[in-house]
């Protein structure tokens, strides 16, 4: 993997994390939002599985945020 996609895949994991946080979901709630497991949400927050855009796109909408919040350092 190159330098800079290590770096947005660090970011992207972290940003998910947080807005998990902040709206009070385990990683099985934001699982059952998502329609998916939670070994991939944990999977996702740990840098171990890159997030599809689909799902970025589901992110979004499911935290009502602009797709491009998951590429900036929050």
């Amino acid at each position: 993997m190159q330098e800079y996609e290590v770096m947005y895949h660090k970011i992207i994991a972290s940003n998910i994390r947080k807005l998990r946080k902040e709206a009070k979901f385990s990683q099985e709630e934001l699982a059952e939002k998502l329609n998916c497991s939670r070994e991939f949400v944990s999977r996702a927050e740990n840098l171990k599985e890159k997030i599809s855009l689909k799902m970025l796109l589901k992110l979004s909408l499911l935290f009502n945020v602009e797709p491009q919040y998951f590429f900036c350092k929050n």
